[in-house]
């Protein structure tokens, strides 16, 4: 009856032991909880008020994003300056699938007429690097896939 009594105590404390190791190892994960830097940079070749659009969190789903899309893009009304960078920055996991800026402007006179009319450029750079590059007149888009 003894041997029974410490075999049952030996296997007690063996599954005791490792149920606290168990406890105490930190959990590890796969996924890149880092995700990636984006930057979005909206350059105008004159004075202009408009608006910028831009991905600010992955959707889990196209079809979340159809659903509800302003819940994934921060949208800013604001006055572009001639040649001085606007700057947005967000992390996104799937940058190849949900990088994203639109910018539209309007001028006004005197700042333009017919034979002026000012440009905005829209960039994306992913973790430094730049991978999408777009101009045109009252607005743009620069997207990592087709829209």
């Amino acid at each position: 009856m003894t041997n029974v009594r410490i075999v049952i105590t030996g296997v007690a404390a063996a599954t005791f032991a490792a149920a606290a190791a168990v406890a105490v190892t930190p959990a590890t994960s796969s996924a890149d909880p880092a995700g990636h830097q984006v930057t979005y940079t909206i350059t105008a070749t004159g004075n202009l008020t408009g608006n910028v659009r831009y991905m600010n969190t992955d959707p889990p789903s196209q079809a979340a994003f159809n659903a509800n899309s302003s819940q994934y893009l921060n949208s800013v009304q604001t006055a572009f300056t001639a040649n001085q960078p606007l700057v947005y920055n967000t992390t996104l996991n799937d940058p190849n699938q949900w990088a994203f800026v639109n910018a539209s402007g309007g001028c006004h006179w005197p700042d333009c007429d017919s034979s002026n009319t000012p440009q905005i450029q829209c960039q994306i750079a992913v973790d430094g690097q730049v991978v999408v590059t777009q101009s045109a007149t009252t607005g743009v888009t620069c997207s990592t896939r087709p829209w």
